[in-house]
């Protein structure tokens, strides 16, 4: 039996076909491999994720934030009786400017008319200086 050019030619690209199917099945295995060591990355990351909520849940929870205000910066929380009024402001800073001398100080003093109506001491606000606790500025984390 005679081989001819056909088959040949057929032999020789049977051969071809067989290595390019062995060729893009090791791609597609390759790739395969790839996509699972990514997922399971991924997972590892939902999972770090999830675990990290959870932290911030349990670190931002409003009792724990404020007894650790309370117990490191002495922070209490807000009752009625430390709202101060904008006349205990202005005992404790002063608004209006100090008069630089007397003939100025005349000029601005009130007349009878214009004076307020004296509180008995009982009436006045007690001072607010006494109610504040000390603030802490906290700047940055």
């Amino acid at each position: 039996m005679t081989l001819t050019r056909t088959h040949l030619f057929g032999f020789v690209g049977l051969v071809a076909l067989a290595f390019a199917l062995y060729w893009a099945k090791a791609e597609a295995q390759a790739v395969r491999e790839k996509v699972l060591v990514l997922q399971e990355e991924v997972d590892t990351e939902r999972r770090a994720v999830r675990t990290l909520e959870a932290e911030l849940t349990w670190v931002e929870r409003p009792d724990r934030l404020e007894a650790a205000a309370t117990r490191k910066l002495g922070l209490v929380p807000m009752t009625a009786e430390r709202i101060a009024t904008l006349d205990d402001i202005d005992q404790i800073a002063p608004l209006r400017a100090a008069t630089p001398n007397a003939a100025n100080a005349q000029t601005m003093a009130p007349t009878d008319a214009e004076q307020k109506p004296t509180v008995p001491v009982a009436d006045k606000p007690k001072a607010v200086a006494a109610k504040l606790a000390p603030i802490t500025t906290v700047v940055g984390r």
